[in-house]
């Protein structure tokens, strides 16, 4: 709780820095979670074309979320600034309500609820348990955060606190971190059998990097590019998300087809079972049923089938953990990731039945068994290394 107070205040500071910056270059004060203040600046002082967005009930609406205020700030640099400190002003405000001021159970621990149906995957969710204490754990954020990428690219200069420094092992534990590698990528590979890419795997190489050189593309870009093509995103979609022309995606697609082949074929088994069969089943046994239309269902079914083989492994890693090791305490599921304590005195064996048990394959012909990585702290979860 004290680590918590100090995290309270650095947001607070944070935010409070932010919102006087925004008055004085306004000249007045402005609220930025309320809609009506921001499209009167926006739509209104500044002249800004509304942003539309689709309501469930399939009505368009004016939009000043955070997507409207980035497209904003890339169209007119002016705004920049001013976007970049509202969106800041936001993301402290978010983190600050969800996970700092939390409510605690009685005993001083923080609890979740999980949502064992949440998703399609057989991901787990989380949100806060139901009696009204807790929050969503599995999006708590970390030193190395994917929050402080996307913060960097803002270029403001934010950077997130390691929230998870507020939870601590009890007397004589020692807390882990233990996350399978690269999980998704790996099952992606087996599942379009791709020589190159699965011995790099094995080898444990930079594959953005080498993705990259084979593009010609800064190894950034090839991340985001790589893992929305595997996914099923057309050239248009892809490019969008990485800032380049239509006609650079599709060269760009044409050229990964030819260097990942078994992309391309997994592409077309998974698109001709779909039409065939109407679902798609992973290497566990588990199916996904598609009741609607199949020809637009493509890019869900591919993402489906590593998330959901990565959520089943995961799941009966953990499984092993409790019914093989019970003096290890799994106190957290993170989709590909489990953390918790375990005795400090007798560490090295728990570290060693942590690493056996996670060896479960995955039972492609050519088996498939995920590395998984650990990390260790006596202090917090936030401190693990």
């Amino acid at each position: 709780t004290e680590m918590r107070d100090r995290l309270n205040k650095e947001l607070k500071d944070g935010i409070k820095e932010r919102e006087k910056w925004v008055e004085e270059v306004l000249g007045h004060k402005l609220n930025p979670r309320s809609p009506k203040q921001m499209q009167a600046l926006f739509m209104g002082d500044f002249a800004q074309r509304p942003i539309l967005k689709r309501r469930s009930d399939g009505r368009y609406t004016p939009t000043l979320d955070d997507d409207a205020l980035t497209t904003i700030s890339m169209r007119e640099p002016l705004l920049r600034p001013l976007v970049g400190s509202i969106l800041d002003t936001r993301t402290l405000g978010t983190l600050r309500s969800t996970f700092i001021q939390a409510v605690l159970d009685t005993d001083g621990r923080m609890r979740c609820s999980y949502n064992l149906c949440g998703t399609l995957t057989y991901r787990l969710s989380s949100s806060e348990n139901a009696f009204g204490s807790g929050a969503n754990l599995q999006n708590l954020p970390s030193a190395k955060s994917k929050v402080n990428v996307k913060l960097a690219k803002r270029g403001t200069g934010l950077e997130i606190p390691n929230i998870r420094s507020m939870f601590i092992p009890d007397s004589g534990y020692t807390f882990f971190d233990m996350d399978l590698d690269r999980a998704d990528l790996q099952v992606v590979a087996w599942e379009a059998d791709e020589p190159e890419l699965k011995a790099m795997l094995r080898e444990g190489a930079d594959v953005h990097s080498e993705n990259a050189k084979a593009l010609g593309i800064n190894r950034e870009i090839a991340k985001t590019w790589v893992h929305g093509t595997n996914y099923g995103g057309s050239p248009a979609t892809m490019a969008k998300q990485c800032g380049i022309t239509i006609h650079q995606a599709t060269q760009m697609q044409l050229r990964w087809f030819q260097v990942r082949p078994g992309i391309r074929r997994w592409h077309e088994r998974t698109k001709n079972f779909l039409a065939t069969r109407k679902y798609v089943e992973n290497r566990f046994g588990y199916r996904w049923y598609i009741f609607g239309r199949v020809d637009s269902a493509l890019p869900e079914a591919l993402a489906w089938l590593p998330q959901s083989t990565v959520a089943i492994l995961i799941n009966r890693i953990w499984h092993a953990i409790y019914s093989q090791a019970p003096e290890i305490q799994v106190l957290m599921q993170v989709h590909d990731s489990l953390a918790g304590q375990f005795p400090t005195s007798t560490a090295p064996k728990h570290l060693s039945q942590l690493k056996y048990l996670s060896r479960i394959e995955v039972p492609y012909d050519d088996p498939l068994v995920i590395p998984t990585g650990f990390k260790t702290s006596g202090v917090s979860w936030g401190a693990c290394a």
